[in-house]
């Protein structure tokens, strides 16, 4: 083999090894109103535990409750987190090499758990204050098997006007994810100014304040 084709060759060697080992992306989500965190990417054979600290200090704890063979994605639900707190995430994966094994720490990751799960229903709204498309959650105590209930999310002016209704009809038990983007019901941008997201279900009602930029 050539000197150049050596190099091409350890040249490739060494873009795979940074690919594989580039920092995946975070998401975390609320399958059935609980937390689970995970990253992007495929570790199958590999195996990890995911820990958690208070993003305001403290000591990290581990939220898997033992190692864990990674079938594909790594992602682990965060049953004891704190609706409202910020938490830092990193997941610490043990990969097989031909050599044996090599651990990789990924991480730490911030985020907020949604204060929509603080109670038994909720609406909380991202970004806030903000501008443009604009994600809203709402959450109804329960779990996915629960029936669904009826209800509303309109946003309305501090005049009492109603602006736009976000989501009218049933709604599932746990956190449901919606968008909206950041326009009145007759299709024009939002003014600049404060209004208030009424979420009103046969189970109980809530109220976020959203400004507008």
């Amino acid at each position: 083999m050539s000197r150049n084709r050596i190099v091409l060759a350890l040249a490739g060697l060494t873009l795979s090894a940074t690919l594989a080992l580039a920092e995946p992306r975070f998401i975390i989500s609320y399958p059935g109103g609980v937390p689970q965190v995970s990253i992007t990417g495929d570790y199958a054979g590999s195996t990890y535990t995911v820990w958690r600290q208070p993003a305001s200090g403290g000591a990290p704890v581990r939220i898997t409750d033992n190692t864990i063979l990674c079938m594909g994605s790594c992602y682990a639900e965060d049953l004891t987190a704190v609706a409202g707190e910020s938490y830092l995430y990193r997941f610490d994966v043990t990969m097989p090499t031909e050599g044996g094994a090599n651990m990789v720490l990924f991480g730490p990751y911030l985020a907020t758990i949604s204060p929509a799960l603080a109670r038994p229903v909720g609406v909380f709204v991202y970004p806030n204050p903000g501008r443009g498309p604009t994600g809203v959650q709402l959450h109804v105590a329960g779990t996915p098997g629960d029936r669904e209930v009826s209800g509303e999310a309109a946003l309305y002016d501090l005049a009492g006007r109603r602006m736009r209704i976000i989501h009218q009809g049933t709604i599932a038990r746990g956190l449901t994810t919606l968008s909206w983007d950041g326009r009145d019901q007759r299709g024009a941008e939002l003014a600049p100014g404060v209004y208030l997201l009424r979420f009103t279900t046969a189970a109980g009602a809530a109220v976020a304040r959203v400004a507008r930029r």
